[in-house]
């Protein structure tokens, strides 16, 4: 008894140690995110509510044309492209799921775009494809950009699946798709989930593209939330962009509600 004592104080103290270490070692990014994340995000509140003009912001940002226009547009691309962007990458990944586990090429081939610069995406697009409309061209590229990285999420999910109890399945009768849509689909919610919450994250990032592909002020049906709060940082009004961050909080409240839908869901299925 004495010697399992010694053991687990032992443990316990070496267990303290690392803790030590690691926090150590993570510091330097917990002042990161303090000063460069955490600070701000205080600050912000302070200039939304600077003045007690808190309602008079709002009052113009829902009186403001372009503030109304961004919000449509920005709500409107996320609403086609993430689903869209998800449905590909589930898709291809079901496709391709047995050819890529042995060429290598084809997995490549769809990551290529996520880790090539976006100049350079949208320079080949100007070339290819001059004439396509605004919201067009940015959704597709959305979609060239990001889905190989949804894709590849998706591939590796399905590669880890319990492949005996699909073969089960099989030999019981199961058709192909009763096996995707009972067995397969089913078991990587959390997965599609996680690749669905990085999609909305990454359409609000398209400004990067339109900002190349049409400058400061684009064409009204791709004028996005960020090309206003850009434009008013420029002019430094600072108000009402801390004001519009609101629909940051609105949209962490929407996320966080799929995500307990969605725990709730798996735990009723597992």
């Amino acid at each position: 008894m004495r010697f399992i004592y010694d053991y687990m104080k032992l443990k316990r103290g070496i267990n303290s140690i690392q803790s030590k270490h690691c926090l150590l070692m993570l510091l330097p990014s917990i002042i990161g995110f303090l000063i460069f994340w955490i600070y701000p995000f205080i600050k912000n509140f302070y200039y939304m509510f600077a003045d007690g003009n808190f309602f008079k912001n709002i009052e113009y940002l829902f009186n403001n044309r372009y503030f109304l226009l961004a919000i449509k547009n920005t709500f409107l691309f996320t609403g086609f492209s993430t689903p869209i962007a998800v449905m590909i990458s589930l898709i291809f990944a079901m496709l391709t799921l047995k050819v890529s586990k042995k060429n290598a090429f084809i997995r490549n081939a769809f990551f290529l775009p996520v880790i090539m610069p976006s100049a350079v995406l949208v320079a080949v697009w100007q070339i290819l494809f001059p004439t396509i409309t605004p919201f067009k061209s940015l959704l597709l590229i959305y979609l060239w950009k990001y889905s190989g990285l949804y894709y590849i999420i998706v591939l590796t999910a399905l590669a880890s699946l319990d492949q005996n109890i699909i073969d089960a399945a099989m030999i019981d009768g199961a058709s192909y798709m009763k096996r995707v849509i009972h067995i397969m689909i089913p078991s990587i919610i959390p997965t599609l989930f996680f690749i669905f919450i990085l999609s909305i994250s990454d359409s609000l990032k398209i400004f990067r593209e339109s900002y190349l592909l049409y400058g400061t002020y684009p064409d009204e049906e791709v004028y996005m939330l960020q090309n206003f709060l850009n434009n008013h940082f420029n002019k430094l009004n600072y108000n009402y962009i801390s004001t519009a961050s609101i629909l940051l909080v609105v949209m962490y409240v929407f996320v966080a509600i799929l995500g307990m839908l969605e725990r709730r869901w798996s735990e009723k299925i597992w």
